[in-house]
């Protein structure tokens, strides 16, 4: 479905991302792993079309999306780490908001609203409350559901679940389980090994701006016998 091929991507003299490729299929949760500074940002920047690489392509769908980014922003769902949310407006009115500018037609846009609500887990009461008085995680869950309006293909999720409790974030890796179900492609972006390990099929590494792991996780961890965090580690340590 996604391709990267040997990018690359520099800011002055740091090489932000040095040289990845990896495949993003089709149906699949594929995780992408690294701490502060390992080039995940970067790397999402490309695939988004918010930055274009120096040297290499990104190829979605067969085409190149750095020659031609439109071909992928309509099928596209993007949740940054910053919540994006008006904290002045009501969760329903942040929908409205967000489907206006997904263009989501105005005659199915409170049917859209309707789903949304069921994959994140919001009701009536919820919707009629101003952001403001939300928790962290009703936020969070909101800000995802504002990106699945328009009913992308292919879903990044960018740290959904920093900063939140235990029971906020179970609820909001149900509701990335649930959209998987329902066929969307989804690239997780995080450093929490455990959620990585629970939610991906495919798992790339980065360390430093380079690819230092990329498969399969079951034959990932099944050839190495190590937990993620575990194979994580002892592949910074070798570097």
């Amino acid at each position: 479905m996604l391709s990267l091929l040997d990018v690359k991507k520099s800011y002055k003299k740091n090489k932000a991302v040095d040289g990845i490729s990896f495949e993003i299929q089709r149906g699949e949760i594929f995780g992408l792993v690294g701490a502060n500074g390992a080039g995940k940002s970067t790397t999402i920047s490309m695939l988004t079309t918010k930055t274009k690489p120096d040297s290499g392509d990104i190829i979605y769908q067969g085409k190149s999306i750095v020659k031609n980014p439109q071909l992928i922003r309509e099928h596209l769902g993007y949740v940054p780490q910053d919540i994006t949310l008006y904290s002045s407006l009501s969760g329903r009115d942040n929908l409205v908001f967000w489907g206006n500018a997904y263009h989501v037609p105005k005659k199915i846009l409170e049917e859209r609203i309707k789903e949304v609500c069921d994959i994140i887990g919001f009701t009536k009461d919820n919707l009629n409350q101003k952001t403001a008085e939300y928790s962290g995680g009703m936020k969070r869950r909101l800000n995802i559901g504002a990106a699945l309006l328009h009913h992308p293909d292919f879903l990044v999720l960018d740290e959904p679940t920093v900063g939140i409790d235990i029971i906020a974030r179970n609820q909001i890796l149900e509701s990335i389980r649930k959209l998987n179900r329902g066929g969307t492609t989804i690239l997780y972006c995080g450093h929490y090994m455990d959620e990585v390990e629970q939610l991906c099929d495919s798992i790339c590494i980065l360390d430093k701006g380079k690819e230092i792991v990329y498969g399969k996780k079951k034959t990932l961890l099944t050839d190495t016998d190590k937990t993620l965090e575990e194979l994580y580690y002892e592949l910074i340590e070798v570097k």
